[in-house]
Formats: structure tokens, C-alpha cells, sequence
């Protein structure tokens, strides 16, 4: 193991965040002491959890922090790190010149291109084995899948800003019985964190989002979960499962959802169904957990102690209330930095007006969806995912929708309806999206008794563009 980076101290009340990477993961004799060894730095991250989340209410004091946590991060990746040395050589960056958050600046994007080409040995710090790291693979919902690594430390960061003890902090809901229907893939994150938990700690019920709903809806059933951690995707198949049937489940406290979007028409249809919080979580497999949806309803915070997030438009901040492109930081992956990372491929926000509930953290107006999916129009417009999918709240009696642009004159919307639906649905959507697409594009609408996902996906999509086009995040 390579000899952790000196220690350093922000303020006073914040704890002290070492650069290092996690050890290899034990075997044989040594299985108890890394079990002991992944329990207290778990307990540990999630004390520094607590700690850095009351930033929120000191906003010189978040910006010190970053401040250091940023000029340590790019020295130890210029200095260590292959792939980041040559490309801050290549650019003439000197890393000594980069002290504060908002020298980020200085430095060259990373994008999805640049991590498939590094992987694996010019993404980990010199001497460092990728024996030592777990390997997580992104899903590929925009294209190739990159792989990369995270370190014990990155994924306890994720865990403890995540867990139950913070969610608590930030909707006032507790709950010990915990259950997530996530997709149980190999090298996603997910299994990362599930494999590396030590067992004793690991008090949740990790369900398969590909089971069937009713075999979901047993499980919740039998677990009675306070929490349920999921996709919006299997919440809205559940909520039509028990509306329909009339099925009877004990009802959650909370359900937080991530990884897509959550759109009015996702959050009318669950609410019909489920009586708990419904919250939307932020996150990725590149930079782990990134915003929460604020109790107030108006947006997403970011979670500013471990990352930082810029929206860019051609390369410059974003105004607020402008859409752009989401650029981000990791402030905790050190076994594999993370930074000025483009490659997520999501469109979002700030929001121009100060959050009413008095956290400080940037408030994200709203996470649009994908720019690989946006619609480019015979006109030059640019039409982003929420904007389509948001079209879709004015009309009753659809189950579940899904808008595919199939050239760039040419928009079908495959509608799955439910007892509600009039005569004139299909008619009244397609005057909508004429209406909302302009002239020179031909809409049809079909009505269709189910949507399938297409090839190497697991969940078809709300919307999505097929049209090619030179891609944005390489």
C-alpha cells in the first residue's frame, strides 16, 4: 500500500480529510482486521457526513473547505496520476497555481473519451494496483460504458451521504428498514458498496429493479420498508400495478429515487399509489452522490462538502435559470480523481432565487435529462428531454409514454393508456407536439398496450433521440 498523503485541518469543527488510498481488500487471517477496518472508516465518513452537512448553514466556511479540498485534490492528481500529470502538462497547467474552487477553471474538461483511453493504469495514483480498487462500469445509458475505479474511502463517502442517518437530516424521516430495487449488475456501484459493507452493518434488503412488480410488491410485503431506494422507472410500474389492482402494501415513509428523470407525470402517478415523501436523489457511478432534493420543493442541493458542480454553456458558466451542460468535481475520490468531469451528459440549471429553507448549499433549478436525447430541430432549435416529457402532464388517462425522435423531421410518441383515456387522446397529443415542435416536423401518435426497452437497456426511456449527430460528451 502506498504511504497515505500528510493530513491537513480546514477549521475548526470540520473534520480532517486525508488523501489516501483504501488497502487491498483482505483474505485469509486478515479478513477480521479489514472488516474492523471498513467498519470505522464507514462510521468515520459518516461522522464527517454530519459534520461537513452543517456547512449548509456557514457559507464562508463551505468555501474554505472546498478551497482546500480542491488545491490538495489537483496537486495529488497532477503529481501521482498519469492521466491528469500529462494532460496539466500538456496544457501548461502548474498545479501550485490552482488554490481555490474557482480555479477550477484553469483546467482542461475531462470527458468520457478521456477516461475510456486512460483506463485502467493511467486513472489510478503511481504504485497503486487496481488490485486494491473496486471496478465500477457506468450503465451506458449515452453510449460506450466507462470504467473506472473507486477506492474503499470513495465508496463509504457515497454510503454515509446517503444513508439513513442523513436522510433523516434532510426530510425529517426515519427509518431503519431499509430496501433498494436497484439493478443488481455486475461493477455498478451499487454491488461495489453492497460487496465491500462489512456484514454485521449491512441492514438492507437489496432487491432486483428487473424483478417483477409483483414480486416487488411482496417484498414489500414481507419487509415493510421505511425507506425504499429505487428507480422512478419500477415506482411508476408499481404504483400502476397497485392503482389497477387495488393491491394493499404497507406504506413506505420515504421513497427517494435517482438515475432518472422525475418529472410532474412520474410524481402525479406514484403519488396516486404511495402516501410516503417522494424525494429525487442526484447521483452517478463517476461522481457518486451529487444533489438532494430540498424539503422545500424547489430544487435539487448540491451536496457542496464532496462536490462541485458547474453549468456550462460553450465552455462558460451558465446565468441562472439557463440551461447548460453539468460539469463536476469530486472532492473525495482519491483512488480515482474525478475532475471537471463532462461526461455525465446531463442538462440542468441554478436556480435564480435563494432557497427558502435556509441551507446555502447552490440550489439546481431542475436536472433536465440527457443531452445526448435532447432534439435537434430543421430549425436549429434545441429541445431538451424535461421540456417534452413535461408536455405530457396536460393530458389524462396515460399509463406511461415514451417520445422517440426518429429522424430529425420525423417525432413518434408510443402511448400506453389507461381506463381514463378519451377517443381523442392520440388526436389531442399530436396537435400538442405539432404545436410544440413546429412546422417541418411530422408527429405521429400510436397507442400501444406496452413499450419495450431497447437493445442493451434495461428500462426504455421517456424520451430519446435516434438521430446521429456528433456527441457531445467526447
Amino acid at each position: 500500500m502506498c504511504n497515505p498523503v500528510t493530513m491537513w485541518r480546514v477549521s475548526p469543527g470540520v473534520p480532517e480529510q486525508p488523501l489516501q488510498e483504501s488497502p487491498a481488500r483482505p483474505t485469509g487471517g486478515t479478513a477480521l482486521f479489514g472488516s474492523l477496518y471498513r467498519t470505522v472508516s464507514l462510521l468515520d465518513q459518516l461522522r464527517r457526513a454530519v459534520v461537513l452537512d452543517r456547512l449548509a448553514y456557514d457559507p464562508g466556511g463551505l468555501r474554505r473547505y472546498q478551497d482546500m479540498q480542491v488545491a490538495r485534490l489537483v496537486r495529488h492528481a497532477a503529481a501521482r496520476v498519469p492521466f491528469y500529470r500529462e494532460k496539466y502538462r500538456a496544457a501548461g497547467i502548474d498545479p501550485d497555481s490552482i488554490r481555490t474552487a474557482d480555479d477550477l477553471a484553469h483546467l482542461p474538461l475531462t470527458s468520457r473519451a478521456d477516461l475510456r483511453a486512460a483506463f485502467p493504469h493511467g486513472l489510478i495514483p503511481d504504485g497503486t494496483s487496481p488490485d486494491n480498487q473496486f471496478l465500477v462500469e457506468t450503465t451506458g445509458s449515452t453510449g460506450e460504458p466507462v470504467r473506472l475505479f473507486k477506492d474503499w474511502p470513495a465508496l463509504c463517502a457515497i454510503a454515509a451521504w446517503s444513508s439513513p442517518v442523513m436522510l433523516r437530516r434532510w426530510w425529517g424521516v426515519w427509518g431503519l428498514r431499509l430496501m433498494t430495487l436497484l439493478l443488481r449488475q455486475e461493477h455498478s456501484v451499487e454491488e461495489a458498496v453492497v460487496a465491500a459493507l462489512p456484514r454485521f452493518l449491512l441492514r438492507v434488503h437489496a432487491g432486483d429493479a428487473l424483478a417483477s412488480p409483483e414480486e416487488h410488491l411482496e417484498d414489500i410485503r414481507r419487509r415493510r420498508p421505511d425507506i425504499i431506494v429505487t428507480y422512478p422507472t419500477v415506482l411508476k410500474t408499481l404504483a400502476t400495478r397497485i392503482v389497477e389492482d387495488g393491491a394493499r402494501i404497507p406504506q413506505p415513509r420515504l421513497l427517494a429515487t435517482s438515475a432518472e428523470m422525475l418529472d410532474v407525470h412520474a410524481r402525479r402517478l406514484i403519488g396516486q399509489a404511495f402516501t410516503g415523501r417522494l424525494v429525487n436523489l442526484y447521483a452517478s457511478t463517476e461522481a457518486g452522490f451529487i444533489a438532494v432534493e430540498c424539503l422545500a420543493g424547489r430544487g435539487l442541493h448540491v451536496n457542496s462538502p464532496r462536490v462541485i458542480v458547474e453549468v456550462l454553456q460553450d465552455g462558460r458558466p451558465a446565468p441562472p435559470g439557463e440551461p447548460g451542460d453539468v460539469v463536476v468535481t469530486d472532492l473525495t475520490s482519491v483512488g480515482c480523481p474525478i475532475i471537471r468531469y463532462q461526461g455525465l451528459g446531463d442538462v440542468a440549471r441554478w436556480s435564480p432565487d435563494p432557497c427558502p429553507c435556509g441551507r446555502s448549499f447552490p440550489l439546481l433549478d431542475v436536472v433536465e435529462g440527457r443531452r445526448i436525447d435532447a432534439f435537434v430541430l430543421p430549425d436549429g432549435r434545441v429541445l431538451h428531454p424535461f421540456t417534452l416529457s413535461h408536455a405530457m402532464v396536460h393530458f389524462t388517462g396515460i399509463r406511461r409514454f415514451q417520445i422517440v425522435q426518429e429522424a430529425i423531421d420525423r417525432v413518434r410518441v408510443l402511448i400506453v393508456p389507461n381506463g381514463q383515456a378519451g377517443a381523442d387522446l392520440g388526436g389531442l397529443v399530436a396537435a400538442e407536439f405539432a404545436r410544440l415542435l413546429g412546422r417541418g416536423v411530422h408527429v405521429t401518435v400510436d397507442l400501444v398496450d406496452a413499450i419495450p426497452a431497447p437493445p442493451n437497456a434495461h428500462f426504455p426511456s421517456t424520451v430519446r433521440s435516434l438521430v446521429s449527430r456528433p456527441h457531445p460528451l467526447d
